[in-house]
């Protein structure tokens, strides 16, 4: 009987391994995928031979030595995914996922609480999903959005090294018929987001930089960072202008 069982989850591994590889898109993930479910199909034809040679009579002979026990292929593990583990994923991550990569964000301003990220385009139905299809899970620094089963294919947006530290506990998500609005909870409403994500998260301030906008940029930062609350108020309405203006002349 246990060898039953074991040829049966083989069967079913096999089978959810063809499946998964005809989804498949990135030669990589492919490669991996049939690798593994070569080796699967091995132990699979092996089993299931020791299974008929243990059920046919045994001959008579004189001869007590019992004929060798095959040798098995070890299998090769394979870790399967879109995505390279980061802190933010939960356990191990199997399914294939296609970025999103149209979305908006803005920050409700100085003395506000949270940062809101709107997709609105791409994930028409989301809303006639199971809950449990679409999850986002939230660290001080990062969020990751991920949706299960979406006309036949799974979508992730994932975002690290947020532009400030948000209040995991606080934050959450939404979601509506045909859009999504991720609600990020400021750590420090005091704080106004300049960006989504930090420009350069691994570099100590004052550094220099080759690129002058891009020193401007750090030097308000620092400003905005160390100044008392009336210098962060009037940095956040230079910043919140600045980009209406940008936003008015068609600019993203």
């Amino acid at each position: 009987m246990a060898g039953n069982e074991n040829d049966a989850l083989l069967a079913r591994e096999v089978a959810e391994l063809e499946r998964l590889l005809a989804q498949v898109q990135c030669d990589g993930n492919r490669r991996d995928l049939t690798q593994l479910l070569t080796t699967k199909q091995q132990l699979l034809r092996a089993s299931q031979a020791n299974a008929v040679a243990a059920d046919e009579p045994e001959p008579m002979t004189v001869d007590s030595t019992e004929p060798p026990t095959p040798t098995l292929p070890k299998p090769t593990p394979v870790k399967v995914g879109a995505h390279p583990a980061k802190p933010s994923d939960v356990g191990e991550d199997v399914h294939v996922y296609t970025e999103i990569s149209r979305f908006g964000w803005e920050d409700e301003g100085y003395g506000k609480d949270k940062v809101m990220v709107h997709i609105m385009s791409g994930i028409d139905g989301v809303g006639d999903l199971p809950k449990e299809n679409v999850s986002c899970h939230f660290t001080k620094d990062s969020f990751d959005l991920k949706i299960l089963g979406l006309g036949g294919k799974n979508y992730r947006l994932v975002k690290h090294h947020l532009d400030k530290e948000i209040n995991p506990s606080k934050s959450s998500f939404r979601v509506k018929k045909n859009r999504i609005a991720i609600t990020l909870w400021k750590e420090d409403n005091h704080n106004t987001w300049m960006n989504l994500t930090a420009k350069n998260p691994n570099k100590p301030r004052g550094a220099n930089s080759k690129d002058p906008a891009a020193g401007i940029m750090d030097m308000m930062k620092e400003m905005y960072d160390e100044g008392d609350d009336e210098m962060k108020r009037t940095i956040a309405k230079a910043w919140s202008e600045s980009r209406e203006k940008q936003a008015a002349g068609g600019a993203l």
